[in-house]
């Protein structure tokens, strides 16, 4: 069995920026990591496959795959699996971009070790992530196979005090936030040019560093725990407020942020005893 670390991209809807973190995140694991990485792009639009193809060559192995769209017939799942498994082969990372598509089953999330769902700060965006979370909760909570960690993404962030007061969502199935993605309005001179752990701009290159260095963390505690342990169903569903996680990290210094943290970063403890969980990576729970 392939030991690469599988990463979806995916979201209900375009224009959330899933295509920009997809082409990045594949950028961050090959040139910053010097991981083997694979980007696999089931987009039609092929946005990330397009910008990896046009960027300057950093050894990402790009593959676009137009899955068909008959529903039912087994033939897209069949196609995409095949596409997965040749990376797996040789890559360390696969990174695979896709708006999600009902001619794929829900469990084809299970193919994945970390579900990565970005959304914006629209309300129209955040009621659809809140929507594609809830519907595909029994995958995320599941306890006959093992579930892959669900990560929303914060992106196209202007600024902190906004992503504060709007992202306080509760879902149905347990999660992490990542760090948010800040909005450029340079962000469009990027596309088929260079990519954001490449460029000479300062605050774009370190939140985009921030955001991929907390997803490698998480991905190397999912390799410590496939090591030690065959599965780790979780025994209830568990739900979370974003921003009671985000506030607890930040605040952390604080008794009842320490508390919350700490409960967190215990849930994930690798063979030496040392968290492998990311302090700003935080569960959501009950």
């Amino acid at each position: 069995m392939s030991k690469a670390l599988r990463i979806l991209i995916t979201s209900q809807k375009g224009g959330v920026g899933k295509s920009t973190v997809s082409a990045n995140l594949a950028a961050y694991f090959s040139y910053i990591s010097g991981k083997k990485t694979a980007l696999i792009d089931f987009d039609h639009q092929a946005t990330a496959g397009k910008w990896v193809k046009k960027a300057y060559p950093i050894g990402i192995d790009c593959h676009t795959v137009d899955l068909p769209n008959a529903k039912g017939s087994g033939i897209a799942l069949l196609k995409a699996k095949e596409a997965l498994r040749k990376s797996h082969e040789t890559r360390e990372v696969v990174i695979t971009d896709l708006t999600w598509t009902d001619v794929l089953p829900p469990d084809f999330l299970f193919e994945f070790d970390l579900v990565l769902v970005p959304s914006s700060l629209s309300r129209v965006e955040l009621d659809s992530t809140l929507e594609f979370v809830n519907r595909f909760s029994f995958v995320f909570n599941s306890r006959l196979k093992k579930p892959p960690k669900l990560v929303i993404v914060p992106s196209r962030v202007d600024n902190l005090q906004t992503y504060e007061s709007i992202f306080s969502k509760s879902f149905n199935a347990g999660f992490f936030l990542s760090p948010p993605v800040m909005y450029s309005s340079s962000a469009h001179e990027f596309f088929g040019t260079e990519f954001f752990v490449m460029t000479s701009k300062k605050e774009v290159r370190e939140n985009f560093l921030e955001f991929g260095r907390s997803i490698e963390q998480l991905g190397e505690s999912e390799a410590d725990l496939r090591s030690t342990i065959k599965q780790a169903p979780l025994t209830q569903k568990v739900s979370g407020s974003i921003l009671d996680r985000f506030r607890a990290v930040r605040n952390s210094d604080t008794e009842i942020g320490a508390q919350v943290a700490a409960n967190d970063s215990k849930r994930l403890i690798g063979p030496r005893g040392k968290s492998v969980i990311p302090s700003f990576l935080i569960m959501g729970r009950d």
